[in-house]
């Protein structure tokens, strides 16, 4: 089941963010900080313009997808950006869980007013997947430390 998340499911997605962050592409490259998460999440669940998606099934919370809504920068068309999209590497093989939220995301940003939906592609292969299920290329991001 896909729902919206709530308070009481801050310490599970605190946890996923965490796991992310050790077993993902940015290990290395990012500091986890679960306090941040924390205080962060807390707020995405208070505002209008951000929704944080859990996915559970009978053993509780295994994946989350946050998204926010912001006007583009130069169309003003409202878009809606990923923030963060995870599930646990023992439900994504053979598991439509991970594009569940996806779907769930898009069509809750929809309903919200969006025309655009923007996600971000740690690898090349996560990029491949996005093109098939034809989302456009039209920036790369880079990042180095200061």
């Amino acid at each position: 089941m896909i729902r919206e998340a709530e308070a009481k499911d801050i310490p599970r997605i605190v946890e996923l963010g965490s796991k992310s962050i050790a077993e993902g592409p940015y290990r290395g490259q990012l500091q986890d900080n679960p306090e941040v998460t924390r205080s962060l999440t807390a707020k995405m669940l208070s505002l209008e313009n951000a929704h944080v998606l859990v996915a559970e099934d009978a053993d509780g919370i295994f994946g989350l997808f946050a998204y926010i809504l912001f006007p583009h920068y130069f169309s003003g068309e409202m878009t809606a950006g990923e923030m963060i999209w995870y599930v646990v590497p023992e439900k994504r093989a053979g598991s439509p869980a991970s594009l569940e939220l996806l779907w769930k995301a898009e069509q809750s940003a929809k309903e919200k007013g969006a025309r655009r939906f923007q996600l971000t592609a740690p690898t090349p292969e996560i990029g491949r997947m996005y093109k098939q299920m034809h989302f456009k290329e039209i920036e790369t991001t880079y990042q180095r430390e200061l």
